[in-house]
């Protein structure tokens, strides 16, 4: 029998709609294919600065997410359109743009079990709504009449959100994410995004990267300009990471090391961070990983491990300059205890009265009254006597001048004050170093090597 010619066809057309819907890994990831709407939005109408609001609702009897452009807006024609050209984007070729399968929509079926789609175009003042359903492979295009908006743009109300998808959508993790995900859009200026939830607002800004920044030259390939933006910083247990970002500044992967070729030092080495820009690699259908295919992704490679033996030296250098610097450091911190430790030994001999009697003694500038409590010896530091002075004095004393000097013994009479010594304080001054007793029936003497 001659070969048959055999056509595709898709029988279940809202089993397709739902599988095409639910090939993101993350809730987040779903989310962003939203946010990059709205981006594409911007950029299709050359406007830069803009704002993308995301508005998270996670709480009440009708929990909802919203995200919310101020572009040009889709007529009731431009959304019957975009209902019936899935699998056909009109921005498919365009570099300003991410979108290229015409299926973002659907990602609202990782996320609940409704999306509306609101707009209004600036050249009338009719709101229109496409309501879609998961798992349906029909919808129906109507007039908005209760949330009209008043000026042009898109709304998209996602609701009846799984009980996960609250969970994990909180506004710190969403602001993490679409740092991490569009920061060289953010970085670039394209947009803004705001996300809210509830009386909290928070502006989502770009990852500035530390450390010294290489002079690496872009490379021209025959699918475009490999660019790099890479910084090597010193080891000092932070996470660092270097993106692939991709068309419309957005991030393809996150870590340049979930790629096996690139799995090794000195990208994972923690030091170094950045960006590589390859506009023509192509995202897969859940946008977090590159399509190997036989033509970009080859020259991106190459491209890399171009730059590779740089990077090596200007980490090795990074941490022998470091290494210098803190050896340096530990040396003049070790003279400067040993000068002070020579210049703090002093042995002060203290006569005073027997014990529950209190004396006067002044260390440098400090003049105070302390306690007696118990007769013996302590080993302390200059700085730990004069906290303690402070610490147990109740009332200044004029100065007594006591004439000191290096390496001599210094004597100070003190007259008995008949006050009873306190067991708290008595615990405290115990606890400042090991005491043994010498007490004789008239008086005591202290030696204190400070």
């Amino acid at each position: 029998m001659p070969p048959e010619k055999v056509r595709l066809r898709i029988r279940n057309l809202a089993k397709a709609v739902l599988v095409s819907g639910q090939a993101y890994q993350d809730p987040k990831d779903a989310l962003n294919e939203f946010v990059s709407n709205a981006a594409d939005e911007y950029a299709e109408a050359y406007r830069t600065g803009e704002r993308i609001r995301v508005v998270l609702r996670r709480k009440g009897r009708y929990p909802a997410i919203i995200v919310d452009d101020v572009g040009r807006g889709m007529s009731r024609d431009r959304l019957r359109e975009v209902a019936q050209s899935l699998f056909e984007s009109s921005k498919a070729g365009d570099s300003k743009t991410l979108g290229e399968k015409a299926i973002g929509m659907l990602a609202f079926q990782q996320l609940g079990q409704r999306c509306d789609l609101v707009s209004r175009t600036a050249d009338s003042s009719e709101t229109w709504t496409l309501p879609l359903e998961r798992g349906k492979a029909t919808a129906i295009l109507e007039q908005e009449r209760r949330r009209m908006r008043q000026v042009p743009g898109t709304s998209v109300y996602l609701s009846d959100l799984d009980p996960d998808v609250l969970r994990v959508l909180t506004q710190r993790k969403v602001v993490d994410y679409l740092r991490s995900r569009r920061g060289p859009g953010l970085a670039r200026g394209d947009y803004e995004i705001e996300v809210i939830e509830g009386s909290s607002s928070e502006i989502v800004l770009p990852e500035r990267p530390d450390g010294v920044r290489l002079t690496v030259p872009s490379r021209n390939t025959l699918w475009g300009r490999v660019e790099f933006a890479i910084y090597v910083a010193p080891s000092d247990g932070k996470r660092r990471r270097v993106a692939v970002v991709g068309r419309a500044g957005t991030s393809v992967v996150d870590d340049l090391t979930e790629l096996d070729e690139f799995d090794c030092a000195p990208w994972n080495s923690d030091q170094v961070s950045g960006q590589v820009i390859f506009e023509s690699l192509q995202q897969s259908a859940g946008r977090r990983a590159i399509l190997r295919d036989r033509e970009a992704f080859p020259l991106f490679v190459e491209a890399v491990k171009a730059i590779e033996p740089a990077v090596s030296r200007t980490v090795e250098r990074v941490s022998k300059d470091v290494d210098a610097q803190t050896a340096d450091r530990l040396s003049d911190q070790s003279a400067a205890y040993s000068d002070e430790s020579s210049r703090n030994s002093r042995i002060w001999t203290i006569q005073c009265s027997p014990l529950g009697a209190r004396f006067r003694v002044r260390v440098a500038s400090l003049t105070a009254t302390l306690p007696l409590q118990t007769v013996g010896m302590a080993s302390v530091r200059a700085s730990h006597l004069r906290a303690l002075m402070m610490r147990f004095s109740r009332q200044m004393v004029p100065p007594q001048e006591i004439a000191t000097s290096k390496g001599q013994d210094q004597t100070l009479e003190a007259p008995v004050v008949s006050r009873p010594s306190c067991p708290t304080r008595t615990r405290r001054m115990r606890a400042a170093g090991s005491m043994t007793t010498r007490a004789s029936s008239s008086s005591t003497k202290h030696t204190l090597t400070i």
